[in-house]
């Protein structure tokens, strides 16, 4: 049976797929917008994950929950959209030293669950397999 490890909290909203494209196309399409983006975030994942005192793990699966934040008009972004920030936790992740890296055979996958709240961000656990 698999156990869950502690979690910690990632404030965000992190950027979505739709964020990381138009960084991607910014600045004559060589992006460095991409490249400042995905530095903060690695490094934002690395230090709460540093923070939480999270065992180091070889093989693993993550489970996060998406909060997103509550809009008057009722917007909301896709699911898909959200879930792209995986490659941001991940890196940080590895950054953090907590996982060796996450080729196929370390990272088996994660279940991704979604909520509307006040404080939008992602709630991190690793889970062993």
């Amino acid at each position: 049976m698999a156990s869950h490890l502690p979690r910690f909290f990632v404030p965000g909203p992190l950027p979505g797929m739709n964020e990381i494209i138009a960084a991607c196309k910014g600045a004559g399409g060589r992006g460095s917008a991409y490249a400042r983006i995905k530095k903060q975030w690695t490094e934002n994942v690395c230090w709460l994950a540093r923070s939480a005192v999270l065992p180091k793990m070889a093989t693993y699966r993550l489970d996060l929950v998406w909060v997103e934040p509550v809009h008057a008009n009722g917007a909301e972004r896709d699911r898909d959209n959200i879930e792209a920030a995986v490659k941001f936790v991940n890196d940080g992740l590895k950054l953090a030293k907590i996982i060796p890296d996450d080729k196929p055979a370390n990272y088996l996958g994660s279940t991704h669950h979604h909520e509307r709240g006040e404080k939008p961000g992602v709630w991190v656990a690793l889970v062993a397999p």
